[in-house]
């Protein structure tokens, strides 16, 4: 019984690890290819799109 509490325990530490390890992936991925990083002034886009018309 302890051998598998043992195995339990290691695999969720196992499966928090790859999670975060994905997660930072994917966060790096979206600043990289979307420009996530980029502040954007939505009182400035939205002046532009009502004044395009």
């Amino acid at each position: 019984m302890t051998g598998l509490l043992i195995g339990v325990a290691v695999w969720m530490v196992f499966a928090t690890v790859v999670a975060t390890v994905l997660g930072r992936v994917a966060r790096r991925g979206d600043s990289e290819e979307l420009g996530s990083t980029i502040e954007w002034d939505v009182e400035a886009l939205e002046h532009e799109l009502h004044h395009e018309n």
